[in-house]
This record gives C-alpha cells, structure tokens and sequence, in this order.
C-alpha cells in the first residue's frame, strides 16, 4: 500500500466540516462493574473532568460492550458505568477512544464486530486488539450537556474496516484514519483480512457530522476469484497530525510474507523495520505507536521481535537520525514482555508502559516517561507482594471436614496513560487476579484507577 503523494496535507477534511456544531488525587479506585473488564482509554478534558471507555462484558456469552464511566473529583469516585455500544445486535466491539477535540466536544470511537445483515453475532473477537486485526465497522458518539448522542456510523460498508487510530490536530481538529477493504471486494462478499485491506482513508469529526471521506490510497484491483490481486494491506496504523495538518503514519504491510514496519513522514514513505519471516507473532495486540517530541522529531515506539534478541526488550527509534534507544531490556530468564502501550502527553512528552512477567506466575506493570530530553523508568506496580498460598477448613456436608487450598497470582494485563493540564499523569490498568485450585482456574479483571503522579 503507498499512500498517494497527491493527498500529504489533508486539510481539505478542515474546509468540509468548518462551518458544523462544541481535589485531591485517590488511590485505585475500581471503574468496572463486573470483573471482565479489558481495553480502555482515558482522557482528561479541559477542565479536569475525567472520562473513561473500556470493554466489558456482562456475563458468558455476552458481548463485549464499551462502557463509560466519569469522575469530577480527580478520581477519588466514579459514576455508575454506562453502556455506549449496545445497538441490540448482540455484537461485540473492540479497542475504544476517548478524545476531546479544539471546541470541547467529546467524542467515544470504537470499532463492533458483526454485520446486521447477518443472523450470526459476534459478541466477541479474542484475535482483535489495539492494532485491528479483526473486521468491524466504526461507530461514535458524542458527549453533550452530560448525555451521549445516538451512536453514528463511520462507514458506507458494515464490517469492512481493520486497523484505525484518533487524534487531535495541534489546531485542534479529531481525524479518524483506518484501513479497509474496497467496495469491490465487500460486494464481492470477500470477508476482509488486514493484509488485503489496502484502502486507507480518513475523516474529521465535528460534533454529529463528519467530513467528506479522504482516500490516502487506491486499492488493489481485484483478481478474477474477486480477491485482490495482491496482498498489499496494512495493520497497526497509528500516528498524528501535525501543525501543517499532514499526516505522519506507521503502519505494518507484508512483503514477500516478511512484515515490515512502514513510516509515512508527511512527505515520503520508507520502511524502517522488518520482522523476521513468518516471525512477527501477533502485533496487534502490542502494536509500534508513532510519538513525536518538543522538537517535532518523531519517535518509533514499539517491541521487536524477541526472536532476533537475547532479551526482550522495548524500543525507542529516533526516525531522524535512525539511531535506536533500548527503553527496557528484560534480563531474567524466563520473564516476557505480555504487554505494550503508549501515549503521546502535552508539549512532547511521552508516556510508554508494559507489563511482563513469568508465564505462570504474577505480572508486574512499569512505565518508562520522557519529558524534556530525558527518559525516566517507574515502577507501577508490585503484583508479587500480593501471591499468597492459603488453606480454609470449613465444615461440610455430613459433619466432614473438607480443605480447600488455592493460589492467586495478579496480572496487569493493559494501562492506558492521560496528562492533565499541568502535565501531571494518572492511568486506568486493568489488572486480573487468578484463582486456581483442583486443576480449576478463574480470573477476575477489573479495570482500576492509579494516580502516577502524586
């Protein structure tokens, strides 16, 4: 996929939609409502409200809705969650955002599983994640005066669309870009995969209405079976837009069956990793993110392949100078990287965090923060501390006595990172506790409030 040298500064999505619709800090506080909590983002708007959207599924086999909740108070407490995609389709929905743009306006974006047309839901989807790998259509609402406006389509076609991201313009503009198959190929009744989904586009939301649709790419013509002729689609599409309204993208494509990392500067593409063949694993559930500093230099983000490395390990790739920096290399034999995010803070600082640990036993959370030059490692959490080995007695049935003994591990699972105005960062992680006990296991996660910096 090449995106089209003809459409580097998008500022006609601007013209099309100029005129349209605008205490102390708590300790881990519990958001989620019935310990099945997964994806969330988090935003702190303009006059310090906190919002939160996450997944979270009722019960077995219910949907994974997106559900919002708030707080006033710096988080000290949290408004009774409230579900956003419950169209009554039985579908589920994927990674959700939260952003506020230029005039205020709140926006909730998420991508559901399914299509209406087909009697079959899909209330969930294990192999999507924050990178798209799974099919959807786009859906958002709009916060205003305290309640969220029907919820809007983002698309002509139902379950066409794979990877996409948001984000703010510096004059304050929410575009949305993703990747999809082409209408050729949906008529075609072609379920899309990301690696045939080569048509990338983007819009600018204002309040209900959005502007016209813009094509960064052609797709592939389709061959005679109606697939696409060639695989040349992308995942893990992620970036920003900067102060001359052109886009800065990265993006993962396949070529020769080898995936390769490729970054879109605003004026020319180039490819700037490549993953072993056949070896990238699944990145969408730890997608690269695309960062830019205080001197408007932009920064990869990402986990290479732990295959090629003696450790695994986070990367930092200076996409000026190509020079790269080891955020985080893991030492101790038999501890992995499970996790990865990161998020882009005011005047260019950054904020990464992961999570790793031992297969079996608890995962720990940390967070690597930059600011002004300088990269700073924190430790967010101490999962070890809480692993216990107990025994209760209890009488049971018939006067016997029974024992029943149990381990629980905790596992920091996802983090999502928001700056308020003074540059002060709290996050949302959503941590699980595993019970295990006569070959048996269960695990409970929850998504929970943390202050990082008090």
């Amino acid at each position: 996929m090449r995106i089209s040298s003809n459409l580097l500064i998008i500022s006609l999505l601007l013209v099309a939609c100029s005129n349209s619709s605008e205490t102390t800090q708590a300790q881990n506080q519990k958001i989620s409502q019935f310990e099945r909590a997964g994806l969330s983002d988090f935003l702190i708007d303009k006059s310090g409200v906190y919002h939160a959207v996450f997944q979270e599924s009722p019960d077995n086999g219910k949907p994974d809705y997106i559900y919002y909740s708030t707080s006033a108070n710096k988080g000290a407490n949290w408004s009774k969650p409230v579900t956003l995609s419950n169209d009554n389709t039985g579908n589920g929905a994927g990674y959700p955002r939260i952003l506020q743009d230029g005039k205020g306006v709140i926006y909730a974006i998420w991508k559901r599983y399914g299509n209406t047309a087909s009697q079959y839901p899909v209330p969930e989807d294990i192999l999507d994640g924050p990178g798209g790998y799974s099919a959807g259509t786009l859906f958002y609402k709009v916060l205003s005066g305290g309640a969220w406006s029907p919820q809007i389509q983002l698309n002509e076609l139902e379950q066409a669309q794979e990877s996409w991201f948001a984000t703010v313009s510096p004059q304050g503009s929410l575009y949305v870009f993703w990747t999809q198959a082409s209408p050729e190929s949906v008529k075609n009744n072609r379920v899309p995969t990301w690696y045939y989904c080569d048509y990338m586009r983007a819009t600018v939301l204002n309040g209900t209405s959005h502007s016209a649709y813009l094509d960064l790419s052609k797709p592939s013509p389709l061959d005679a079976s109606g697939y696409p002729a060639q695989k040349d689609g992308g995942i893990n599409l992620n970036g920003y837009v900067d102060n001359t309204n052109s886009p800065h993208l990265i993006y993962e494509d396949l070529k020769d069956d080898v995936q390769e990392i490729e970054y879109f500067n605003g004026k020319t593409e180039r490819a700037v990793y490549s993953y072993p063949k056949y070896g990238a694993g699944n990145t969408f559930s730890n997608p690269p993110h695309l960062l830019v500093d205080e001197n408007g230099i932009d920064h990869l983000i990402f986990k290479p392949a732990p295959a090629t490395l003696e450790s695994e390990q986070i990367w930092d790739i200076n996409l000026a100078t190509n020079q790269t920096n080891v955020l985080a290399s893991i030492q101790k034999s038999g501890v992995a990287i499970s996790g990865f995010q990161a998020s882009q803070g005011p005047k260019g600082a950054m904020a990464v965090t992961f999570e790793a640990g031992t297969r079996s036993g608890n995962t720990e959370a940390f967070g690597i923060f930059y600011n002004n030059g300088t990269w700073k490692n924190v430790g967010l959490t101490n999962n070890a501390s809480k692993e216990n080995f107990f025994s209760k007695e209890f009488i049971g049935l018939g006067g016997y006595r029974t024992s029943i003994s149990s381990i629980t591990r905790y596992n920091s699972t996802f983090g999502s990172v928001a700056y308020d105005a003074s540059g002060r960062k709290s996050m949302l992680m959503t941590i699980s506790a595993y019970w295990t006990s006569g070959g048996f296991s269960t695990a409970s996660p929850s998504l929970v409030y943390l202050p990082i910096d008090r």
